[in-house]
């Protein structure tokens, strides 16, 4: 009885908390309640924990394992506080973490959702500034663990918007969108659900934008046929997806990946499990049709795939005839001020050149 009331008392406490932190910060959305609630839960569950080792038996074990409880308890609740009640534009942080930002679109927008063949529900978004025309359209992809409403994404997304109905959307397992995201090659199943979704409104032309793994997805849905015009991949992981620092981690610690896993949807809204990884990269893009235009960009090295340039340079190599490389100075992952304003501006060149 004692670890139920302890438990309710901890509820109530962080809740109220949470109500607090909403009122201070005005935050009133699906995803804010989502990860208060599962925070909520996650604390609850140790504290719980904590008590019935020290009910069961009051060893030195289970008083080490009971204070470790407690600690993880109070951390979810304390990061949530401070993560909240600290932002403020006098706090600094590094670019790369300014652009995991979630924002709204500024700009007149329509929102659509389709299914892909494997049933699961996509959300997304489209600008269209010219209406009336169907020459060209633009669909861009976001990375994993990020989604359309990614601060670089929606930047990107309305400054194409300047010139071309752009058309966005949450890949599996990702924000808004159903399903769960294996980066085994099941996001190409999402790209040609757009692409016969986009190319069913009368577009015909289509350039596909993407980043990371939208950009490795984007040359995947190339090579099996895809009616792409023109591909604008930005920092595709040049490797084997199974040796990424991410997949090999949860390989590593497949005992604990549930728990991580479960902390990540509700931290980012991403949820995702292993899968099978046979696709090389490397081989796929040969596949590629050889009149496709493909502008490939890239960093100096890269922080996320943990590559240098050459990787992206052998992979250069392997893309059909029809190709154009654009280096980015530094390290980075594409958008790393100031090299992302000259990103835009080669990718609105050579879209009008090339597309």
């Amino acid at each position: 009885m004692l670890d139920v009331i302890i438990v309710g008392v901890w509820l109530a406490v962080s809740m109220g908390v949470f109500w607090y932190l909403q009122l201070r910060t005005g935050i009133l959305s699906t995803h804010f309640f989502a990860q208060v609630g599962g925070l909520s839960v996650i604390g609850g569950l140790c504290i719980y924990l904590g008590v019935r080792l020290l009910i069961v038996e009051s060893s030195a074990l289970n008083i080490v394992l009971a204070v470790a409880s407690f600690v993880i308890a109070f951390y979810h609740l304390a990061f949530t506080f401070f993560k909240l009640t600290t932002e403020s534009d006098s706090r600094y942080r590094r670019m790369q973490k300014a652009n995991r930002a979630v924002v709204s679109y500024n700009m007149p927008h329509e929102r659509f959702n389709v299914q892909t063949e494997d049933g699961v529900t996509l959300r997304g978004i489209q600008i269209n500034t010219h209406p009336g025309e169907f020459e060209r359209a633009v669909i861009v992809c976001h990375g994993a663990g990020r989604s359309k409403n990614t601060l670089p994404i929606v930047q990107t997304c309305q400054i194409l918007a300047t010139r071309y109905p752009v058309f966005t959307f949450d890949f599996r397992g990702h924000m808004e969108s159903s399903g769960v995201f294996k980066a085994d090659g099941d996001t190409e199943a999402d790209l040609k659900a757009v692409l016969d979704y986009v190319r069913g409104l009368g577009y015909r032309k289509v350039a596909v934008f993407g980043w990371s793994i939208g950009a490795w997805t984007a040359l995947l849905s190339a090579s099996l046929g895809r009616p792409i015009d023109a591909i604008i991949a930005g920092a595709p992981p040049p490797v084997d997806i199974a040796s990424t620092r991410q997949i090999t981690l949860l390989k590593r610690y497949r005992a604990v990946s549930p728990l991580v896993r479960f902390g990540v949807s509700v931290m980012r809204n991403f949820r995702a499990r292993l899968g099978t990884y046979a696709l090389q990269i490397t081989e796929f893009v040969k596949n590629i049709p050889s009149e496709t235009p493909i502008l490939l960009v890239y960093n100096d090295y890269d922080y996320t795939s943990r590559v240098d340039s050459s990787k992206f340079d052998a992979l250069f190599e392997q893309l059909p005839p029809n190709r154009e490389k654009f280096q980015l100075p530094g390290k980075g992952h594409l958008f790393d001020w100031p090299n992302t304003f000259f990103l835009w501006n080669k990718m609105l060149d050579w879209l009008n050149a090339r597309f």
